[in-house]
């Protein structure tokens, strides 16, 4: 009995997880089209302070963790891009969202661009 309701829990968890995602996805989504034009290209940096802006004192604190810092990540992609948890969600979504990376020297900077609005 006790390996079925751990299998139920790891379901349930992954269930919430995927529903998060989709309210992070949609947030995101929303965000992006109040504020550029279609095609346009917004900075990562510039997408998470508004985000930070709208939604950290709404989103539980363990979602604010996961998508507005870089908390739970470790290696040296992370460092210094609290971003970083959004940017691997927005990867996910490559039918919505298109990322584009540009390089200078050391620096890297990712600019993000809806592609289209969630149904």
């Amino acid at each position: 009995m006790e390996g079925r309701s751990r299998i139920d829990r790891d379901s349930d968890n992954q269930q919430l997880l995927q529903l998060e995602e989709k309210d992070v996805v949609s947030s995101v989504a929303n965000v992006l089209s109040d504020l550029c034009g279609p095609g346009e290209w917004m900075p990562m940096e510039k997408l998470h302070a508004e985000l930070v802006e709208q939604y950290s004192s709404i989103w539980h604190h363990s979602r604010v963790r996961r998508y507005l810092t870089s908390e739970d990540w470790t290696g040296p992609e992370a460092k210094g891009k609290p971003w970083y948890g959004l940017l691997m969600l927005l990867r996910k979504y490559p039918e919505h969202f298109v990322i584009n990376t540009r390089s200078k020297g050391r620096v890297t900077h990712e600019f993000v661009s809806l592609v289209s609005l969630l149904t």
